[in-house]
């Protein structure tokens, strides 16, 4: 062989090792749809819940093997609706060539959730001591949760729970402020106008909620709003 064909060949050889270096680096800097979808998908998600928010993005239900059509453009990447913790729908689609495809992804929010320490029974008053709060997926609790400043504290449990369960708002309900028959103190409010009577509940009642009062002094009754014990209002 000669010194011509030899410089031939090893010219040969370095444009293909080239082209496989190519093509090779493009597929490691290149990412691939998912991490594209999750990306634009968790920009989203900090736009509506803020920058301290803990989520990511997975594909239930997709082979890992599994991949788009080729597209020369841009993806647009749409929820069918307002993202949320959970299952969501998702429209990719691509100007060139044209096609359009829709996916399921489950996004995963994690926020700081109470949890019972202990066993609670029904009726007891829940302290400080019966929660802590642990990392969860938000996404998974469809019944609610409670975080940190959701004043769990002082609420009655509905009925038993076991340690270890997942405080939701099915199970605890919030304390009598008014009993039925307790003395308390009737506010009118109008504009420009407040006057106070002394008044019997005549139901019990929870903060914020509506209960029947006797005006002691005409023996009327009104319909009043329990702000806290001893005091009603009507406006």
């Amino acid at each position: 062989m000669s010194i011509v064909d030899n410089q031939k060949k090893r010219r040969i050889f370095a444009v293909i090792f080239l082209s496989v270096a190519a093509r090779l680096a493009c597929a490691e800097t290149t990412p691939d749809w998912r991490t594209l979808v999750s990306g634009h998908l968790l920009d989203r998600w900090q736009q509506v819940a803020g920058t301290d928010s803990q989520a990511s993005v997975s594909f239930p239900g997709l082979p890992g093997t599994y991949q788009l059509a080729h597209c020369n453009s841009d993806l647009n990447i749409n929820p069918v609706k307002a993202l949320q913790p959970g299952r969501n729908g998702i429209e990719v689609s691509c100007a060139s060539p044209y096609w359009k495809q829709h996916l399921a992804i489950q996004l995963h929010v994690y926020r700081e959730v109470a949890i019972l320490t202990q066993a609670v029974s029904s009726d007891a008053v829940i302290s400080a001591d019966d929660i802590r709060y642990v990392s969860r997926d938000t996404g998974e609790l469809h019944q609610g949760f409670f975080t940190v400043d959701d004043g769990l504290n002082g609420m009655i449990m509905r009925r038993s729970q076991r340690a270890g369960t997942v405080v939701s708002a099915n199970m605890v309900e919030a304390p009598l402020v008014i009993e039925r028959g307790d003395e308390v103190l009737i506010q009118v409010m109008r504009p420009g106008i407040r006057v106070e009577m002394k008044g019997t509940a005549l139901e019990s009642a929870r903060a914020g909620e509506r209960l029947r009062v006797r005006n002691n002094q005409s023996d009327k009754t009104v319909t009043a709003r329990a702000v806290r014990a001893g005091l009603v209002q009507v406006r």
